[in-house]
């Protein structure tokens, strides 16, 4: 054999050894810049346009990789912009090359409120959008985080959303838990206008409303699995867990499921004592929570282009940046891994175009491809398998637990010269309460006040006239004075709860 023929021989084996250039390492193909994108999609059937949404309220169109100069929608005077506020995503209905109906979700001027508004494609231009829109669903939200995010049309023209729990820390106000809020939910509605208003409820709604699963504390981006209609969300926690979870359509897609918070916050308990029930669903991955985190929830993989990826589902950490993959099963997801070469600092979306194509979105400005070597063939949609039967409503559980308060002393327990100690009441759950206490053989004043749930409230105990006094005598008498307080707590369910404590006070 000569040395020319065994080198080619070599060189044969190692390219028969090497894997396939399309199933070697996937990478970030840059679509284009933008200014704060935060979601993008594209219509169903339509392969040659994605809709990239930018923060401060602008929609702009990708046309066959080229992104146009004039917006696709501005709506940026009625958009309350910054933080976690802005306009937020954009959805397509099956019918929007008929229809020309599209849907986005946003935080409204002036306040901050949440809303779902309905707009129309141009009947002259088909790369420009209709700026006076339709109102289709909103709520009052008080705070300036934890406004969800994610709008989405399903294969039979439903609208599904997904909000917040009102954002303030804990859910004091206990949104997520309570089915008749409308924060800390996932919900859906029929989007067209009927008879009693601007959308309709649909049928097989477990509550009957437009909530469909309840127990999530800020759902900012969830998806359907293009093939077989599985929900997947990716909740943000709060201080200890982020977490995914799953709700298979041969489950009934998770209607009238409890996701946990705030009892629960991922595998663990949440800020709040209570017991989500049996409509409660653990989530199939969760992962400890550093400083700053916030999952960014994404897809099931089902491009054909993506070998080494198809059927994983694809996640990060907005802050890490890195793209991850797991494999969803019960009761745990399993293979977690990184995925090398795909990273984009403050990864705020995945996207998913009509060709089954993957993108991240990074509010950094960027917007990039998914794509292992050359582009694959466009796989358009496949007709979706149908969700089974979501049966009867998943019982929900009255709230009977009693709110727990916490006593301690303030200022170190010093009295002053007017005979009036001071108490740090931490209540578990919002409720009032009522104060009685004794201090060297008498009785202070009665004090009824409210409490925030999680939030410390300081509180000054006051003697009667007659025994400030006796009072005074025995702080100056004894280095330490016995306090005794006991506290009646009522929450707006009714239940009660009582604590009494035994305080040490001292001379200030």
């Amino acid at each position: 054999m000569s040395r020319i023929t065994r080198a080619l021989l070599a060189l044969t084996l190692i390219a028969l050894a090497a894997p396939a250039s399309a199933a070697a390492a996937p990478t970030l193909v840059p679509v284009g810049t933008f200014s704060q994108p935060v979601h993008a999609a594209s219509p169903p059937g339509d392969p040659s346009r994605l809709y990239v949404v930018e923060q401060p309220g602008v929609v702009r169109t990708v046309r066959d990789g080229v992104t146009l100069a004039t917006p696709f929608l501005d709506i940026s005077a009625d958009v309350l912009a910054g933080g976690e506020r802005g306009l937020l995503s954009i959805a397509f209905p099956p019918d929007y090359a008929s229809s020309g109906l599209f849907y986005v979700y946003l935080t409204a001027r002036p306040a901050g409120d949440i809303q779902v508004r309905e707009y129309r494609r141009s009947a002259t231009d088909p790369d420009r959008a209709d700026p006076a829109g339709r109102l289709v669903w909103s709520q009052a939200h008080p705070n300036g985080n934890h406004n969800g995010g994610q709008v989405h049309v399903d294969d039979g023209g439903l609208l599904w959303f997904a909000t917040g729990d009102g954002g303030d820390q804990g859910d004091p106000d206990n949104n997520a838990q309570n089915p008749a809020s409308q924060l800390g939910k996932v919900l859906r509605i029929g989007p067209r206008p009927g008879n009693a208003g601007a959308y309709t409820i649909p049928a097989g709604n477990p509550y009957g409303t437009a909530v469909w699963a309840i127990g999530l504390r800020n759902p900012f981006r969830f998806s359907f699995d293009r093939d077989n209609g599985d929900l997947v969300i990716g909740d943000v926690g709060g201080g200890g867990r982020e977490e995914i979870n799953w709700a298979p359509a041969s489950e009934g897609r998770g209607a009238g499921a409890n996701y946990g918070w705030s009892c629960r916050e991922g595998t663990v308990n949440g800020p709040r004592p209570c017991d989500p029930g049996p409509a409660y669903v653990p989530p199939v991955f969760d992962y400890e929570q550093g400083s700053p985190r916030a999952i960014t929830g994404g897809f099931v993989v089902r491009d054909p282009g993506l070998p080494t990826l198809v059927g994983r589902y694809l996640y990060a950490d907005t802050y890490a940046g890195q793209v991850r993959s797991l494999v969803l099963a019960r009761p745990r997801a399993i293979d977690d891994r990184g995925e090398a070469g795909l990273q984009r600092g403050l990864l705020v979306s995945f996207a998913e175009d009509a060709c089954s194509r993957l993108y991240v979105v990074s509010l950094n400005g960027t917007v990039d491809r998914i794509q292992d070597g050359a582009p694959g063939p466009c796989r358009l949609k496949l007709p979706p398998a149908p969700p089974g039967p979501p049966g009867p409503p998943r019982p929900t559980v009255p709230d009977r637990t009693s709110p727990r308060v916490r006593i301690e002393v303030a200022r170190k327990g010093r009295v002053g010269r007017r005979a009036t100690p001071r108490i740090r009441l931490t209540a578990t759950e919002t409720c009032r309460v009522t104060i009685r206490a004794r201090i060297a053989g008498t009785t202070m004043k009665r004090v009824r006040t409210p409490l925030r749930g999680g939030r410390r409230t300081i509180v000054r105990l006051r003697p009667k006239a007659k025994a400030v006094k006796r009072i005074l005598r025995a702080l100056r008498r004894h280095r330490r004075v016995a306090l005794v307080v006991s506290v009646t707590a009522v929450d707006a369910a009714g239940n009660v709860g009582r604590v009494q404590r035994r305080l040490k006070v001292r001379r200030g």
